[in-house]
């Protein structure tokens, strides 16, 4: 169906899909960085971890105002007038935290660009650096958190469409086809 309420919806859906299948991505990157045994092979999964690290934050809310108007985040300004207050609040307040998230580091946008452009002096120099295991781990857990308070935020958005069609069914307002 098109309409207000089923576009809202499905915006809320696409958003809590993207923010779960990132989630996702970063803990089986981040199991597969552990398990490796070899330290050529720790240094790769280092590198693809830093790739959807940039690129998930990226997608998610952008890091410059042109990334921001294309950002997942940004998919959700033109259905809030449909939520309650506190809900937008909550919007307001997760969305300066996401300001202030993009701001605070360089979100691995050189070890993106090295891996994905293939730079192959720049990739040789970035596998040889030695592998702190534990820096790497607490990289992934800074967009895995974000993303984690991202995914509490839609799920009281999606419970507001549960609500919502509870109370019409209770109204008799919801009619089965």
């Amino acid at each position: 169906m098109h309409n207000a309420y089923h576009d809202a919806y499905r915006v809320v859906v696409s958003v809590a899909q993207f923010t779960a299948i990132t989630m996702t991505d970063c803990l089986v990157i981040s199991k597969y960085f552990i398990l490796a045994d070899k330290d050529y092979d720790r240094r790769f999964m280092r590198g693809k971890m830093m790739v959807i690290l940039n690129e998930g934050f990226k997608k998610l809310f952008g890091f410059e105002e042109k990334t921001h108007q294309k950002s997942e985040w940004n998919r959700l300004v033109p259905i809030l007038k449909f939520f309650p207050e506190d809900i937008q609040n909550q919007y307001k307040q997760l969305s300066s935290l996401l300001e202030e998230h993009s701001k605070s580091s360089s979100w691995w946008r050189v070890e993106r660009n090295v891996e994905t452009h293939l730079d192959i002096e720049k990739l040789y120099e970035s596998r040889c650096e030695e592998v702190v295991e534990s820096k790497v781990m607490m990289d992934s857990l800074k967009l895995y958190n974000t993303l984690y308070a991202v995914n509490l935020f839609l799920l009281n958005a999606h419970a507001c469409f549960y609500n919502y069609l509870l109370t019409k069914d209770k109204q008799g307002e919801l009619k089965v086809k």
